[in-house]
This record gives structure tokens, C-alpha cells and sequence, in this order.
């Protein structure tokens, strides 16, 4: 799980920070910080001798004053390398470790006030910002778990995803058509014009029964009755906010990880003549098994949950088998994953049909859709 590095909330928590961090990068253990509270620190928050050096090396923490919106002043960088002039031993690198966000005019002012330092014959001078720190939180492992694990834990982003019923794991026990088919070819016969004749040909009829015979959708309304498909199986995804904070502008997406399967959407037609515009929170990619969950709401606070649209997936193949669901959630400042998986022990009931078609076809099996 990879959630997005915020700044710590206190300047006591960002110094704590400071110090694993640059201990882990300096390979220092002995890192520490200077003094205590109310003490004359000369300018050093933290301070240690990293490895293979025999000069101890500084660093200020920035950020302590008006803390979530500080921005670092020329008159700060200033007044604390007059500081830690003083410092005893003598340092030979300072470090400004900054809260606040990269500037580029102060991230100038630093590198000349650098070179001035080392022209006088004092410690070199380098700036982190907070994007700078979080690239190297990211590069530091044992820094980035602690961090994310421990001080970070006070803002936690998490969630459960699940499907409908709580559950992780669903069985479904669908049923398909093994159909034997024979064809016999017969004569093309041109439409008569007649008021019963549709001018539809044999093979125009098979290619639209075919369409509906091996889509997913459990249940299909016609003008003289409506299709039960026990092929079908259907299920939503469940998505429930279990962190401490809201999750902001987000979506899921999902890979339905077979190619044994089809999937879509279900319809939420309730009868053949209802046109209404139904609105859907879930898509499939054309051509595959993937998908996407765009909520409408994009914000889920603290403790809620919210649904996919149903989706309906039907086997193409006989026997059992198992189907991962790959799901990805993606937001503002958090990101998870995670897998669900589905149980499909498909029933095969064989047929046999004789077929006309005036386009001569090879006998072939298919697998259809059982329906009531």
C-alpha cells in the first residue's frame, strides 16, 4: 500500500523526522538532537559524524512558526548560519531542512550564500524542501515505513474492498448450453415485400440470437416475455472508508483476470418499453475484461461506503475455474490494491439442433447461455 507523504502535523514530529531520515542516509547511528527545548541550539536541530567522515555535519529544522503555511525568509537562512557559526566543533556541512515549498529565488539565495560560506572558509550550505525531502523519504526505506507506520499514522488512509456480502470470495454455481449443431443449407430466398416479411435472412437472425445466446446480462425483456439467463452471475464491489480521513476525487479500476469469462454492466432496463436514461457509475472497456468505478460523489468520508453498479459475468468454457479480480484504487493523496476472486462451477447441459442457413457453415459446438 503507498499512501501519498504529508507533511507531519507539528514541527516536534517533523524534527523526528529529520533526524531518521538523515540518519539513515548518513548511515549515522548516532545521530541525535541538540539539546532540548528552551536551549541555545547555535542554529542545529539535529546534528551527527555520517559514515566515513570525521566532521560533524548540522541541520535546522524549518518550520516552527505559522507551521502549515511557513514560507522560508532570506532574514531566517541568514540569522541561523550566523548560529551555527558558533557550533562547537565546527561543522563542516549545514542543512536547511524546510516544510515549506520549493522557491526557486530561495533556493538561489541558498546556493550563493554556499559559496560565500566556503569562500570564508565555513561549512557548506545545501536546502531540502519539503518536495526534496519527500523524494528522499521515498528513496529511504526504513525512513519511508517508519514514517508511514508511526508519525504519518495519525493521518491514515485505508479501506476495505469487498464484495457485496462483506466477503472477499464468492461461488457461483452458473449453467451453459453445449450445443451440438448441425447445418443444413438451403436456398437464398430474396424478401417478398410482404407486410409479415422483415427482410431478415437466415443468417442475419443467427448473428442477432447469437449476440443475445452468449451475452452476460441476467435478465432480458422482449415484447412477449422476458429471459431468465442462469448462466449469469452477478455481483457489485463494495468500497467502505475504514481510515481516520475523507478520501477525495477517486475511482477504481478493476481486471477481471480470465479470458473464460464475459463481462458487463447490468442493465437496469425493468421492461422492454422502459427508455429511460439510467445513470451508471461503472464502465467496461470495449473489447475487454477491464473496467472503471467513477462515482459521481468524490468524496468518501470516514466510515462509509458506496457500491459499484452490478456486473454480470458468465463463463464461456466448461469446467471449473477460478477468476481473479484485480481491483486498483486511485485518489488525491492515496492509492491501494488488492485482489477478490470469484469461484465459477459451471453445469453443462448438452443439446443437439439442426440449424438452416443459405451460407454453408461446418457443424460446430457452442456454448450458450441457459435460459428460463
Amino acid at each position: 500500500m503507498k499512501k501519498s507523504i504529508r507533511k507531519p502535523e507539528n514541527w516536534q514530529d517533523f524534527e523526528s523526522l529529520c533526524k531518521k531520515l538523515w540518519g539513515e542516509i548518513w548511515e549515522c547511528h548516532e545521530i541525535k538532537k541538540n539539546g532540548r527545548s528552551g536551549q541555545n541550539q547555535h542554529g542545529v536541530d539535529v546534528y551527527g559524524i555520517p559514515k566515513n567522515e570525521i566532521g560533524y555535519y548540522g541541520i535546522q529544522c524549518k518550520g516552527k512558526d505559522d507551521y502549515v503555511n511557513s514560507k522560508l525568509k532570506k532574514s531566517e537562512i541568514d540569522n541561523e548560519i550566523k548560529k551555527a557559526r558558533l557550533f562547537t566543533p565546527k561543522l563542516k556541512k549545514f542543512y536547511f531542512a524546510t516544510t515549506a515549498n520549493k522557491d526557486s529565488l530561495i533556493e538561489e539565495y541558498a546556493r550563493v550564500k554556499d559559496i560565500e560560506s566556503r569562500e570564508d572558509g565555513f561549512f557548506e550550505i545545501h536546502l531540502f524542501c519539503w518536495e526534496d525531502i519527500s523524494d528522499l523519504i521515498e528513496e529511504n526505506k526504513n525512513t519511508f515505513d517508519w514514517y508511514v507506520k508511526n508519525i504519518n499514522h495519525k493521518i491514515a488512509f485505508d479501506v476495505k474492498v469487498t464484495f457485496h456480502d462483506d466477503t472477499t470470495h464468492l461461488d457461483f454455481n452458473p449453467k451453459l448450453v453445449k450445443k451440438y449443431i448441425t447445418y443444413k443449407t438451403i436456398p437464398f430466398k430474396p424478401p417478398t415485400g410482404g407486410i409479415f416479411d422483415l427482410g431478415y435472412s437466415p443468417s442475419e437472425n443467427r448473428k442477432q440470437r447469437r449476440e443475445i445466446d452468449i451475452e452476460p446480462q441476467p435478465i432480458r425483456y422482449f415484447i412477449n416475455g422476458t429471459n431468465y439467463n442462469r448462466s449469469s452471475c452477478v455481483f457489485s464491489i463494495r468500497i467502505k472508508n475504514i481510515g481516520n480521513t475523507a478520501i477525495k476525487n477517486y475511482k477504481m479500476y478493476f481486471d477481471i483476470d480470465s479470458d473464460g469469462v464475459t463481462v458487463d454492466t447490468v442493465s437496469k432496463q425493468d421492461k422492454f418499453y422502459d427508455l429511460y436514461q439510467y445513470t451508471y457509475n461503472t464502465f467496461m472497456f470495449k473489447g475487454t475484461n477491464n473496467g472503471v468505478f467513477e462515482p459521481e460523489e468524490t468524496i468518501l468520508v470516514q466510515k462509509d461506503s458506496i457500491r459499484t453498479d452490478d456486473i454480470c459475468l458468465r463463463p464461456n468454457i466448461e469446467g471449473s475455474q477460478k477468476v481473479n479480480i484485480k481491483w486498483k484504487l486511485v485518489s488525491e493523496d492515496f492509492a491501494d490494491e488488492g485482489i477478490l476472486t470469484l469461484q465459477l462451477n459451471t453445469e453443462i447441459i448438452e443439446r443437439e439442433s439442426v440449424e438452416e442457413d443459405e451460407i454453408p457453415r461446418e457443424d460446430e459446438i457452442v456454448f450458450l447461455n441457459y435460459v428460463e
